[in-house]
């Protein structure tokens, strides 16, 4: 009867049986991922700081873009090798200005091969843009926050992330975009009445610095409509990108002239396209074609008088010109056009700095305004960059208040939304250096938090050491100016650090450094 009886059990009772078993199983998957987590770490930890006091010297290779190349590394190999921490450092430069993040961990291999570094210090992504990821929201009942907590939820997600970078080899766009970019490729095939699609495609491809896909993607629209003057102007795009990629002044001037010529043939077949005219100023721009440069951004307002870019290009021209007032009057005109020009804020605000305050208050009221709305939207809607140029502005204008305020939109923004590109550079990083045993230091830009880019690791970031920059340098500058510690604002609430805050930024590394591998 017994045996009847167990042969019997019920649906609810397998059902529970079967929930229960999955639970002790989850737990112990839990429990083995955490201790096992621990163990490897630790292991890894003590082989490195082995490795690196037999060697006698630290090898530090630094990696980024115009922030890093010739900036802050030779501040930081001074800094640590006069901390006395026992061992010498070697510190490694290999920022390469213009750079997307993409192309700084290609290279790591090769970097590695080369230089055999004990650590990295990454500081990237600010010339990243493009399709963004939102985080997983902190909101939730307490049974979902423990769900999130959990290292086999964890390893699933990375699993599912993994599927996905399978099945979209180049590892940078979600699926949603990667199902665009097929249905553009289809439209493409289908013939011209589809061609309008084309655009994106040359989009995609240049801004993950693949140049000939680009260049393809753009031929192919022309196959398909060989009088398709909005191909052409891609195409002439796409030739600037590459050129300003390009180190060897010939090769780059051998691109400034096809663009031109792509430009110009576009014009042939639309002579009022005021795209083309516009892409013809920035092509001559590069060039250093000042005068010719200008009569092309002419012709293109000519054509569209709305047009906020074309009115920025043009006061950059002025701009190299020396011609100051025209520069600024340019900049002004684009940003009661579109008060979220950011460039074009920075830019005047560039010129205005060096005169009167008076001058600089004259930007509340032309162009604060607009950047505020911005500002006020919901916050996947705002830009970051507009909120951070307002951070900015108060800070130089002595408004503490307003600024903070203003820069925890920016940082809500950008925790809210994390570039996807970015995102997954850094975890392929991490991968690479995990094997090598080469340990990773992730570093936040000046001004900024900290917490966007951990949540970049997802729970995954044992092991690195994060060095925060931003109450360092906030206070910095409310003692001193942003002029002291910035030579530029091309980020919006940072840009290049002057001597001065290149030390800074030495230092917070140093300490990070000191702190949490060493030990002092």
């Amino acid at each position: 009867m017994a045996a009847l009886s167990r042969g019997n059990t019920s649906l609810p009772q397998k059902l529970g049986l079967s929930a229960f078993g999955f639970f002790l199983a989850i737990l112990f998957l839990e429990c083995v991922l955490r201790l096992g987590g621990c163990i490897i770490l630790s292991l890894q930890n003590h082989r490195n700081a082995l490795a690196m006091r037999q060697k006698g010297v630290c090898r530090i290779m630094c990696i980024g873009e115009s922030t890093t190349q010739s900036q802050y590394p030779a501040f930081l190999e001074r800094s640590l090798n006069g901390r006395n921490l026992g061992i010498r450092f070697s510190v490694i430069d290999r920022g390469l200005v213009g750079a997307y993040s993409s192309v700084l961990v290609d290279r790591m291999e090769a970097d590695l091969e080369t230089y055999h570094p004990d650590m990295v210090v990454a500081m990237m992504g600010i010339n990243d843009g493009g399709p963004h990821m939102p985080d997983e929201p902190e909101t939730g009942s307490w049974v979902v926050r423990l769900l999130r907590s959990l290292r086999t939820y964890k390893l699933a997600r990375i699993a599912g992330l993994h599927i996905v970078s399978l099945a979209h080899p180049a590892g940078i766009f979600p699926p949603g975009a990667g199902a665009q970019r097929r249905e553009r490729k289809e439209a493409l095939d289908r013939g011209p009445g589809n061609a309008r699609d084309e655009g994106g495609m040359v989009e995609s491809y240049r801004y993950e610095g693949k140049f000939a896909e680009a260049e393809a993607a753009a031929r192919k629209a022309l196959r398909i409509d060989p009088r398709n003057d909005r191909a052409y102007v891609y195409l002439g795009w796409t030739y600037i990108m590459q050129g300003k990629k390009m180190p060897k002044r010939p090769q780059a001037r051998s691109k400034f002239a096809a663009a031109t010529a792509a430009f110009k043939r576009a014009l042939e077949l639309n002579p009022k396209n005021d795209e083309a005219y516009r892409g013809l100023g920035s092509d001559y721009e590069v060039q250093g074609e000042y005068a010719a440069a200008v009569q092309a951004c002419k012709k293109a307002l000519g054509l569209n008088p709305g047009s906020d870019e074309a009115h920025e290009e043009l006061g950059r021209i002025y701009g190299y010109q020396g011609k100051f007032a025209a520069a600024a009057a340019a900049f002004k005109k684009a940003l009661e056009i579109n008060p979220s020009n950011d460039r074009a804020f920075i830019q005047l605000d560039s010129i205005l700095s060096g005169g009167p305050i008076q001058s600089r208050r004259m930007l509340e009221k032309s162009i604060l305004r607009g950047l505020a709305k911005r500002c006020a939207m919901a916050p996947q809607k705002a830009t970051d960059r507009a909120c951070g140029l307002l951070s900015a502005y108060y800070v130089a204008m002595g408004d503490a208040e307003l600024a903070e305020r203003y820069n925890d939109k920016a940082e809500q923004s950008r925790l809210r939304e994390y570039n996807l590109i970015l995102a997954n550079n850094y975890r392929r990083l991490k991968a690479v250096l995990d094997q090598r045993g080469v340990k990773l230091v992730c570093v936040q830009y000046p001004i900024r938090r900290l917490e966007p880019l951990r949540v970049i690791f997802q729970g995954r970031g044992d092991g690195i050491v994060f060095v925060d920059n931003e109450n360092a340098f906030k206070d910095a500058v409310k003692k001193g100016s942003l002029k002291e510690y910035f030579v530029d604002l091309f980020a919006g609430d940072f840009g290049h650090c002057t001597d001065k805050g290149n030390q800074l930024l030495a230092d917070n590394i140093a300490a990070a450094l000191a702190r949490e591998v060493f030990g002092k």
